[in-house]
């Protein structure tokens, strides 16, 4: 018989697929006593606490798929937060146990309780154009597309095109880029065509928000071509001084 003074048992973690025989047997004391780390390692007080019939068995998604869990500290699933825009795959996969049993940074990672909860199909799922295409987005919050202003005149591809997501998720300064909500949002259908005068001339825009276009003020006496000749859009969408320039719609 194994004697042991202390009140405590070890076993292997619910995440644990390696094959050291000490750890996946379990044995008397604490992990940090076995010299285990606790990332793979769990303890539990009691007679026989470590014994398979004292683990609790679940599930939880990882990579989309019902995974096996098993615990003997509660039913435990973890997965990114909606907002995490980070490559981890360990974290984007999710899984079984906690956020800290997985030494994950709880500002990108959540916890939840119970069988399956990190389901996947909590997720929006909504569509967004992108360039020619149609492309598939899911969504812990809303459905959010999201698209080049209408001045933007460069030729950053991935802006041009749009796709899921806001500006912000996408990584683009939203003096450039825009937001909108809903499915397919973010559409060339959902633009106003009308045109402005840019140097004397008519020029076709195209904008979501509105017929805007802008003009020098009457008082002007800069040299800025830009904001002389006018054109499509706000002022604060162009970034002019609203002392020097003025909308009209």
């Amino acid at each position: 018989a194994v004697v042991s003074t202390q009140s405590g048992h070890y076993g292997r973690g619910s995440n644990y697929t390696g094959n050291e025989d000490k750890l996946t047997e379990g044995g008397c004391g604490t992990c940090t006593e076995a010299n285990f780390n606790t990332s793979i390692c769990e303890d539990c007080e009691g007679d026989l606490c470590n014994g398979a019939d004292n683990k609790t068995t679940y599930q939880c998604y990882q990579d989309d798929k019902a995974v096996n869990c098993t615990i003997t500290t509660g039913e435990n699933c973890f997965r990114a937060r909606s907002d995490y825009a980070g490559n981890d795959e360990a974290l984007k996969s999710g899984g079984c146990g906690t956020c800290a049993e997985k030494k994950l940074n709880t500002a990108e990672c959540q916890d939840c309780k119970g069988n399956l909860c990190n389901v996947v199909d909590k997720k929006t799922t909504y569509q967004c154009h992108q360039g020619d295409e149609v492309a598939n987005c899911t969504s812990n919050t809303e459905e959010n597309c999201f698209r080049a202003r209408t001045n933007y005149t460069g030729n950053e591809d991935k802006l041009t095109e749009g796709g899921c997501g806001t500006c912000t998720e996408a990584n683009f300064n939203t003096s450039i880029c825009e937001d909108c909500k809903g499915d397919l949002c973010n559409g060339a259908d959902n633009k106003t065509t009308y045109q402005c005068y840019q140097d004397d001339k008519a020029v076709n825009c195209t904008s979501t928000t509105g017929e805007n276009c802008f003009r020098a003020r009457s008082d002007y006496a800069g040299n800025d071509e830009a904001l002389k000749s006018g054109g499509c859009g706000t002022c604060a969408e162009k970034k002019l001084n609203t002392a020097e320039c003025q909308d009209c719609k």
